[in-house]
């Protein structure tokens, strides 16, 4: 098998809250809930192994449908494949690995996009050399690569088909999961089955510049993730009252046009059952329990001329 394409999901926030800062590092500490989307990128990993023989040498060459993104190791998808060989490629034979990624998932939108791509790239990397990693190693090596990364690792092992099967039979692959330290420290979690609707901005955030000023700001609701987690796995309705994001705080008061795309989603989904920011924005998202709803309300967001798109949570 020299070559596999990989659906990379985005991901939304149930919940986030911020539980704080570890003055030996700068990171603050995380506690939330993540829920995967069936809306993807495609990661294409090809492996050419070299007729010589010869192990531990790498040529990684990577290509984006978008021109603006980096194909160097500013991407985390470079990055992947780079720690890869350099924990696994004294066992297989040098040759190249050429990356394609077809990009659908808005970048910089709070959605995991290009942390999903990075933890495809070591899916793809363990499938092709046939390495048969556990899930709790692959999501060790993702840990390295991002604070989503794991995350976006357990999502795709249990929804992407192409995947080795013991991935995704392992109790760590999961659609949803609560997420607390730095946001690697995860525990699967009854996974959303609703209708999403969402909009990004045709601008970004800063998540360090959200995380910074987070500490600053007064946090008047935080979500309750014991009992969130209680009413996901139970199916309660009441899930909706924990839908609760912190860093609104700052980044609808930092960015004005955050705050107004919520309102206005709020005044013109009117069946949604909440709106809310999804990690540190500016991407916001509505929640409804059918499909033609979500449809409904996006055709109408569309019609207003905002960049909106609709899609399903993964089961």
């Amino acid at each position: 098998m020299p070559e596999i394409s990989i659906w990379s999901y985005a991901k939304i926030n149930l919940s986030l809250d911020v539980t704080g800062k570890d003055p030996a590092t700068g990171y603050h500490g995380v506690d939330m809930i993540m829920q995967q989307l069936r809306f993807h990128d495609e990661v294409s990993v090809r492996y050419t192994p070299d007729r010589g023989g010869d192990k531990g040498k790498f040529d990684i060459t990577l290509k984006t449908s978008l021109y603006f993104l980096p194909t160097d190791s500013r991407n985390i998808a470079y990055k992947a494949a780079a720690l890869m060989c350099d924990r696994y490629g004294s066992k297989v034979t040098s040759g190249s690995i050429r990356i394609n990624i077809k990009k659908n998932i808005p970048v910089a939108a709070g959605m995991a996009g290009g942390s999903g791509n990075g933890a495809a790239v070591v899916h793809a990397l363990n499938a092709l050399w046939k390495l048969k990693l556990s899930m709790r190693e692959i999501l060790d090596i993702c840990a390295e690569l991002g604070s989503d990364v794991p995350f976006c690792a357990m999502g795709q092992a249990k929804a992407f088909y192409r995947l080795p099967a013991y991935l995704k039979d392992d109790p760590m692959a999961a659609t949803c999961a609560r997420a607390t330290g730095t946001g690697t420290d995860l525990k699967p979690v009854r996974p959303l089955n609703k209708a999403i609707v969402f909009v990004k901005p045709k601008f970004s955030v800063s998540t360090p510049e959200v995380y910074a000023g987070i500490d600053s700001c007064e946090i008047p609701e935080r979500p309750d993730n014991d009992e969130l987690e209680r009413q996901l796995a139970s199916g309660s309705k009441m899930a909706y009252n924990n839908f609760v994001n912190v860093l609104e705080n700052y980044t609808l008061a930092s960015y004005p046009k955050v705050a107004e795309l919520k309102a206005l989603m709020e005044d013109k989904l009117t069946t949604a059952k909440n709106v809310l920011m999804s990690g540190s924005g500016p991407t916001v998202f509505a929640v409804f329990d059918e499909a033609p709803e979500a449809q409904e309300g996006c055709a109408r967001l569309r019609g207003l001329g905002l960049n909106a798109y609709w899609t399903l949570t993964s089961i």
